[in-house]
């Protein structure tokens, strides 16, 4: 039993030995006091305890005077900085510290210290600037800070410390002290408005830069910066909470926002609002609102609204609403409304509902739409204008299955979609004759169909299909304009008829072409050959009849 007592003695002073070799020798905590005690043996006595060595040169430093105090649970740096009241430089190397005298100088000065919570313990990744320079320093993990301020005001020096969930503290000095013990008190405020800007660019994590957004909430004002890269600038690191009237970035900047305009040679990130124009060669990033006008080589990104015109070579986006016109070589997309006009080389995408007009080379896709969709593919659920393209489904808008027959065909099925201002038609047709010889036909159309009175809609189609026999092998196609009535008599079934315009067009060198007409015989009014190709047409006028579901 006592081998085991004396066993976890050792082991306990052996850790706490460690840990006092791995604590900086500035950091060192103790208890020490003195009486009118000679500043030399004062140092001596306390080099003996914190386990370090003094060095200095008594020609140059005063260590003659007397020393009374009385010091508990106080890092070294403390208590020399308390006894020299502020007036000696500390370096430490290795177990020395070297003590100098502090340069006396009217164009800088250097503010030290530390920020601790109720409790005395240091607050690490605290906030301290000067709120006219915008130096600043973020207090390390024993809650010490240090920085340089050029020009200091003689009266009414100000610090600022701020940290998040903790009270904002203004510190008003001119007592001439450059070294601070500062008090910060616990409050709970929420979450910080940084917080989203640093998850989503993930470079940014750990910054200083970032922590100085997290902490500094108020907005500091500047009508100009500079930067070369984020934090590195005129506004130093404090930029995530300046905003500036007009911003230039010679590669990238990082900024609490832009009142009128910003240029950035490669990006732009603001955590706030942005205005009037925003410009950069690969892309604008804001947390806020973007008014104006914002472009970007390759991709604008706004994560609120959009009251603008946002023009980039490949993409747009927006967390909000837009109010105003996104232009993209690629691709559009809004999250929310948006009130204006998307216009995309690929693709546009609306979370919700869009009054105005999709524009794009291929897909369009919408809730509700007030206005216009023009793709190659569109979707919505609802649409009050005319969704043009391809295929357009409409979730709310006109579906209509068909089945019927015409002069050619006794057996045609058809599938429209979008809305009865404009829709898509696919359809297939058939015409047994022997089992080895069916003729059959496929094809696409358009069409729009007004109301004419309560159950009755008047259809004007144009369509196109390949009439074959066997394998498609040559041209053979029947262009048709269509006039016709729909009645529909019941919810869901309706019946429908109306004449045709039809025109063939054909190689006519092709002899395997299948017989037109086998059970009709319209007259043909017109008929041609043409050089080209060896084609040659057919016009007649034809008649539609069949039923429809849905």
């Amino acid at each position: 039993m006592t081998r085991l007592l004396l066993f976890t003695l050792a082991l306990f002073l052996f850790l706490t030995q460690a840990k006092s070799q791995t604590t900086p020798v500035l950091e060192r905590k103790m208890d020490f006091s003195a009486q009118d005690e000679r500043l030399d043996l004062f140092l001596k006595r306390l080099s003996q305890e914190a386990g370090c060595v003094f060095s200095y040169s008594p020609s140059v430093l005063d260590v003659t005077g007397s020393v009374s105090g009385t010091f508990s649970d106080r890092p070294l740096r403390e208590i020399l900085e308390t006894v020299f009241e502020g007036k000696v430089q500390l370096k430490s190397k290795g177990v020395y510290v070297i003590l100098t005298p502090k340069p006396e100088s009217d164009k800088e000065v250097t503010i030290s210290g530390y920020v601790v919570d109720e409790s005395g313990k240091g607050i690490r990744d605290a906030t301290v600037y000067d709120p006219i320079t915008l130096k600043s320093s973020t207090t390390d993990e024993f809650g010490y800070f240090q920085f340089e301020v050029k020009n200091p005001a003689t009266e009414n020096f100000e610090l600022i410390v701020n940290k998040k969930d903790y009270s904002d503290t203004l510190l008003l000095d001119d007592s001439g002290n450059s070294f601070q013990k500062i008090l910060l008190k616990s409050e709970d405020i929420g979450k910080s408005l940084a917080e989203p800007m640093k998850n989503f660019w993930m470079w940014t994590k750990n910054s200083v830069g970032f922590t100085n957004s997290e902490n500094v909430r108020d907005t500091i004002h500047r009508g100009f910066q500079f930067s070369v890269i984020p934090f590195v600038g005129t506004n130093h690191k404090l930029s995530g909470s300046v905003v500036n009237d007009y911003s230039l970035n010679l590669l990238g900047g990082f900024s609490g926002g832009t009142n009128k305009a910003e240029l950035g040679g490669m990006f732009n990130i603001d955590r706030g609002d942005v205005g009037v124009v925003q410009v950069a060669g690969i892309f604008n990033q804001v947390g806020g609102q973007t008014r104006g006008l914002q472009l970007a080589g390759v991709v604008n990104s706004t994560l609120d609204s959009v009251k603008a015109a946002q023009i980039s070579g490949v993409a747009n986006f927006t967390t909000g609403q837009v109010k105003g016109f996104q232009l993209a070589g690629v691709l559009n997309l809004a999250t929310k409304n948006v009130q204006g006009t998307q216009i995309a080389g690929v693709a546009n995408y609306t979370h919700r509902d869009i009054t105005g007009a999709q524009v794009s080379a291929v897909l369009n896709i919408a809730r509700n739409v007030t206005g216009s969709q023009v793709a190659l593919f569109n979707y919505s659920d609802s649409t009050s204008g005319a969704p043009v393209g391809l295929i357009s489904i409409v979730r709310k808008g006109y579906h209509k299955l068909e089945v019927g027959a015409d002069e050619m065909l006794p057996l045609n099925i058809s599938i429209r979609t979008g809305t009865r201002a404009f829709y898509n038609m696919l359809f297939a047709g058939m015409r047994p004759e022997q089992a080895d010889s069916t003729t059959w036909a496929f094809g696409y159309g358009v069409g729009f169909s007004p109301r004419l009175g309560r159950k009755t809609y008047l259809n004007v189609e144009f369509s196109s299909q390949q009439l074959n026999k066997g394998n498609v092998a040559a041209v053979n196609l029947v262009n048709r304009a269509y006039l016709g009535f729909d009645w529909q008599t019941t919810k869901g079934f309706g019946l429908y008829a109306g004449p045709s315009l039809n025109w063939r067009v054909y190689e006519s060198s092709y002899t395997e072409h299948p017989e037109t007409f086998t059970y009709a015989e319209p007259k043909i009014l017109s008929e041609k050959t043409y050089p080209v190709e060896d084609l040659a047409s057919q016009l007649w006028f034809g008649v539609r009849a069949g039923v429809r579901f849905f």
